[in-house]
């Protein structure tokens, strides 16, 4: 079955966009925990724990949170900004970090803060030209990738908050 998408222009508003993204990611959320809340309480050691082997814990999907603002940024701009600061092992996925000291933990935390910031930053400057933009090798404008990343933040935020709770958080 194909379905046909249709590009509601309010959708495609930078602040619309920019407020899903917010909403999303430091509430308030109507839909459950938003990122922000998913990682309070969330200390060095609880963000290491893994609720099974070969699954990703809660500090790798900090950093997988924070890769994708980057990544939507250089789309969003089409410019080439500074590489991500941590290893990367594959698309979309940060390598696990090596330091796993509370202090790494924050400066991770913070990480994702800052690019947050910077994305909300590039999407409220965005034309309504760059958000239409279709980049190569995908078939999805960016305004739909936006939106997008906010759906993606409820998701692991929930994935989050469930890890955190097995954690004793």
């Amino acid at each position: 079955m194909t379905t046909t998408r249709v590009q509601d222009p309010t959708t495609t508003h930078p602040d619309y966009i920019a407020d899903l993204i917010h909403e999303s990611y430091a509430g308030p959320a109507w839909h459950g925990p938003c990122v922000v809340e998913a990682l309070a309480g969330v200390d060095a050691e609880a963000a290491t724990k893994r609720i099974a082997p070969h699954r990703h814990s809660i500090w790798e999907l900090v950093l997988h949170l924070a890769h994708g603002r980057h990544l939507l940024i250089e789309r969003l701009t089409n410019e080439s900004i500074p590489p991500f600061p941590r290893p990367i092992k594959e698309p979309w996925w940060p390598a696990s970090p090596a330091d796993l000291s509370e202090t790494a933990w924050l400066v991770d935390r913070d990480l994702l803060d800052d690019y947050q910031e910077r994305l909300l930053a590039a999407i409220r400057a965005a034309t309504p030209e760059q958000l239409a933009r279709v980049p190569e090798r995908s078939d999805t404008p960016i305004a739909r990738q936006l939106v997008g990343m906010a759906l993606h933040d409820t998701y692991h935020a929930g994935q989050i908050k469930l890890m955190a709770l097995a954690a004793g958080v």
